[in-house]
C-alpha cells in the first residue's frame, strides 16, 4: 500500500527501500573510451590506485577532463570539469546512482538518507529537511559555543595536542546532544568507540572486491566479530534513546523528537509512526555525517592557520575586533567574514569527503562519449578544486581570494566540498555553523603552531583524515 509521511505540511512517500540490482560491468572497445594514463596487462592501472590514489588521481588529471582509469575489474572513469560533473549530477541524475560500494556502508547505516535510491532518497529528504531548517540549526549555536568554551578550558599554555583527536572529540559531544538529546560522559564515550570500531571495518571492506567483501562480512573473523558488538553497542544506545523518548514524549528539539512525531499516512488518511528501525537508520546516518566530517574540516582548518602565520594574526584580528573579549553570539557570526574565507579555502585543500563516485544504470552521452551501463563515474572534489584553470596558486592557502567577485566567476562544480545536485548535502548550513562557531570561540583564547617534526599527510580513507592525527602546539593568547 502506497503510504505519505506527514509532518506540518510535509508530504513523502513511503521510506521502503527496494533492493538495488547493478548493471553488470560493461565490455567496451578501448578505442571509444577517453584517453587515460598507461596501464599493464591484466592489472591496468590498479596497484597504483591501490598505492595512493589521490597522487594517482592528481597525475591522471592531466590527459583531459574525462579520464579512463583502468581500476580492475570496474571501468572508471574520471570526470574533470565543472560542466561535466554538473552533467552527471544534475543534467543526468534519473540515469546514475550509487554503486555498489554503497552496500558498505548500509552495514552500519541500514536504509538512511545517504545509502536510499534515488526515489526513496528524495522521499527521505523530504523526510529529514524540517530538522535542518535554518531557524532550527541556529537553535543549536549556543549549545555549539558552550561545548567548545568547555573544551578550551581543558587546555594549557604550551600543550602539544593531537587537533585530530581534540576536534573529533569536541564534534562528538555536539552532534550527540543535537541527533539523539544525550549528553553524559558515559553515552558520549560509548558512542564514539562503537563508531570508530564501525568506521575502521567499512574502510577496511570499501576498498575489497564485492564478492570477497560479501563473503568476509559473513566469515566470524576478529575484524567482523568486533564490527557486529560495536554495531550491537550502538543499537542498544539509539533504541534505548528511542524507547525512553517514547515513553516520556518531551518534545525535545532535536531529531529524534522529529522522527518520532513524524507519521506515515495511509490512503484512508491514517497516520502510523516511523518504526524503530528507520529512526535509528536516519539517526545513525545523520550522526556518521555530521560527527565526521566537522572534525575532520577543523582539524585541517587549525592546521592551515597553525602553517601560515600571518592568515592566523588576521583570523585573531578579527575576532578581537567583532568580538572583544565577550563570547560569540549566533548575530555574530555574519560578521566574521575572514573566518569565512578560512573556512572556505580549508574546504577547498582538504574537502573531508574528497571522492565521489556514481554507477551508470542508463546509457547517456558525456563530453562526446556514450557511457554505458555498469561504467563507474568518479569526481574527486581534491582533484579539480586545486585545478589551476579555476584556482591562482591552487597548492597554496590563500583565504583572501575568497572575494564575491571570485565566487560570483567560479564555475558552480569547481568548487563543491558539499556535493551538488539533489544528494547535495542536507547538513550543509549545520556544518558550517558549527565549524565556524567552533572557531571563533577557540581562537579567542588560543593560537596555534604545528609541530615541525610532524609531516601532515591525507590519508584518503571514507573521510579525508590526517595520516597519524594533527599534533599542535597551543599558546594562550595574552596580547589581544
Amino acid at each position: 500500500m502506497m503510504q505519505r509521511l506527514v509532518r506540518g505540511q510535509t508530504r513523502v512517500l513511503s521510506m521502503t527501500t527496494s533492493t538495488v540490482t547493478y548493471p553488470p560491468r560493461p565490455v567496451v572497445d578501448r578505442s571509444e573510451l577517453p584517453p587515460g594514463p598507461p596501464e599493464l596487462p591484466v592489472i591496468g592501472q590498479t596497484l597504483r590506485y591501490i598505492r595512493d590514489p589521490i597522487r594517482f588521481m592528481l597525475e591522471s588529471a592531466r590527459y583531459g577532463d574525462l579520464v579512463t582509469l583502468s581500476v580492475k575489474p570496474a571501468l572508471l572513469l574520471m570526470v574533470n570539469h565543472p560542466d561535466l560533473i554538473r552533467d552527471v549530477v544534475v543534467t543526468n541524475h534519473r540515469l546514475v546512482g550509487r554503486g555498489p560500494n554503497t552496500d558498505v556502508l548500509k552495514y552500519a547505516m541500514g536504509d538512511g538518507l545517504v545509502t536510499a535510491g534515488p526515489v526513496e532518497h528524495l522521499q527521505q529528504r523530504r523526510l529529514m529537511q524540517p530538522q535542518f531548517h535554518r531557524g532550527r540549526v541556529e537553535g543549536y549555536g549556543e549549545l555549539m559555543r558552550d561545548f567548545a568554551a568547555h573544551h578550551r578550558a581543558s587546555w594549557s599554555d604550551g600543550q602539544r595536542v593531537d587537533m585530530a583527536r581534540e576536534m573529533g572529540a569536541l564534534t562528538l559531544r555536539v552532534v550527540v546532544k543535537t541527533l539523539f538529546g544525550l549528553e553524559l560522559p558515559d553515552d558520549v564515550r560509548r558512542i564514539g568507540e562503537a563508531f570508530e570500531l564501525i568506521n575502521n571495518y567499512l574502510v577496511r571492506r570499501v576498498n575489497q572486491p564485492p564478492k570477497l567483501r560479501r563473503l568476509m562480512h559473513r566469515l566470524p573473523v576478529p575484524y567482523t566479530v568486533r564490527f557486529r558488538r560495536a554495531r550491537a553497542e550502538l543499537d542498544r544506545i539509539i533504541f534505548g534513546a528511542i524507547s525512553e523518548r517514547r515513553e516520556r514524549s518531551t518534545g525535545e528539539d532535536d531529531l529524534l523528537s522529529l522522527l518520532l512525531d513524524a507519521r506515515l499516512e495511509d490512503e484512508e488518511g491514517v497516520g502510523q509512526p516511523l518504526t524503530d528501525q528507520q529512526v535509528r537508520d536516519q539517526t545513525i546516518t545523520m550522526f556518521a555525517a555530521g560527527h565526521e566530517t566537522t572534525a575532520v574540516c577543523l582539524t585541517w582548518t587549525w592546521y592551515l592557520l597553525a602553517t601560515n602565520p600571518d592568515a592566523q594574526r588576521r583570523f585573531h584580528e578579527e575576532l578581537d575586533e567583532v568580538l572583544g573579549d565577550r563570547s560569540p553570539e549566533l548575530s555574530d557570526l555574519a560578521n566574521l567574514t575572514y573566518t569565512d574565507k578560512v573556512l572556505a579555502e580549508s574546504l577547498r585543500l582538504y574537502p573531508p569527503i574528497w571522492f565521489w563516485s556514481r554507477m551508470a544504470f542508463q546509457p547517456f552521452e558525456l563530453g562526446g562519449y556514450d557511457i554505458p551501463p555498469g561504467a563507474l563515474l568518479a569526481a574527486p572534489q581534491l582533484v579539480i578544486q586545486r585545478d589551476a584553470r579555476w584556482f591562482d596558486g591552487p597548492l597554496e592557502f590563500r583565504p583572501e581570494r575568497w572575494t564575491d567577485e571570485f565566487r560570483d566567476g567560479l564555475p558552480r562544480y569547481a568548487y563543491y566540498p558539499f556535493g551538488g545536485g539533489p544528494r547535495q548535502c542536507i547538513g550543509e548550513g549545520f556544518a558550517m555553523m558549527e565549524a565556524k562557531m567552533i572557531l571563533a570561540t577557540l581562537g579567542q583564547q588560543w593560537k596555534v603552531r604545528h609541530d615541525p617534526k610532524h609531516k601532515a599527510e591525507m590519508l584518503p580513507l571514507i573521510s579525508l583524515r590526517p595520516k597519524g592525527g594533527m599534533p599542535i602546539f597551543l599558546e594562550r593568547r595574552t596580547n589581544k
